[in-house]
C-alpha cells in the first residue's frame, strides 16, 4: 500500500512538471488554469478577463463573453516568409505578421485600477504570459496568466514516455486544442461582439 502512495505520489508530481515545462510560464504573474480562471470569474466581483489576442482571433475564433480584448499585438497585413526582416523584427514564421501594440499598458491604466484582478488569456499562453509580466511589472500586482490559453497547446502525451506512444497511434498528436485551454476544459464561449469588451480606441474611430 505504501509503495502504491509513492508511485502516485511521483506520477502526480512527473505530470505537473510536464504541464509546467509545455505551458508558456509567466515569471512574475500568477499562472492559473482555464478552471481556476473560470472559477475566479464566476465568484469574484473584481476579476476581469483581457483577452489579448488579435481583434481578428477575438471575432472569428471566438471568447468568454465578458472578455475585454486588449490587443497585445495587431495582425498586419504585412506577409512575411520565416526569417525576413521586418521593420525591427524577424518574422517567427511565415505568414501575415503581428505587431506589437505599443500602447497596451497605457490602455489598460485607463480602465483598470492597480487593485484590479486581471486575467490574461491567448491563444496558447504564447502572448498571454509575457503580457501578465508586463501589466506585472506596469503597478497591475495581481495579474494572472491562463495556461494553455483560449484553444490549448499542441499535444505530445503526458510523459516523455508516453509521447512516442502517442505519435505512433494518436490522430491528435502535435495538434493544438488537444491539451489543456479554455475550450479544451468546455468552458463557455461566444463569437458575438458587445461593444462593452471592445479594445477602446477600435470604438473611438
Amino acid at each position: 500500500m505504501k509503495r502504491v502512495r509513492i508511485f502516485l505520489m511521483f506520477f502526480l508530481l512527473s505530470i505537473t512538471l510536464t504541464i509546467s515545462l509545455n505551458a508558456f510560464d509567466s515569471k512574475n504573474a500568477k499562472n492559473i488554469t482555464p478552471l481556476q480562471a473560470y472559477h475566479m470569474l464566476k465568484t469574484s466581483s473584481d476579476v476581469y478577463m483581457i483577452d489579448v489576442r488579435a481583434q481578428q482571433e477575438y471575432q472569428i475564433v471566438g471568447h468568454f463573453e465578458n472578455a475585454y480584448n486588449f490587443p497585445f499585438m495587431f495582425l498586419s497585413n504585412i506577409f512575411a516568409q520565416k526569417g525576413d526582416k521586418v521593420g525591427e523584427m524577424t518574422a517567427p514564421v511565415t505568414r501575415y505578421q503581428f505587431i506589437p501594440n505599443k500602447d497596451f499598458i497605457s490602455e489598460l491604466k485607463k480602465k483598470f485600477k492597480d487593485s484590479d484582478n486581471l486575467i490574461f488569456i491567448c491563444k496558447t499562453s504564447q502572448r498571454s504570459h509575457v503580457a501578465a509580466d508586463k501589466a506585472f511589472e506596469a503597478g497591475f500586482k495581481n495579474s494572472y496568466n491562463v495556461l494553455g490559453g483560449f484553444e490549448g497547446e499542441n499535444f505530445y502525451g503526458v510523459s516523455n514516455d508516453e509521447k512516442s506512444i502517442a505519435k505512433l497511434y494518436s490522430p491528435n498528436y502535435n495538434k493544438p486544442g488537444f491539451f489543456n485551454g479554455w475550450k479544451y476544459y468546455g468552458l463557455p464561449y461566444t463569437d458575438i461582439m458587445n461593444p462593452k469588451y471592445i479594445y477602446p480606441p477600435d470604438l473611438k474611430k
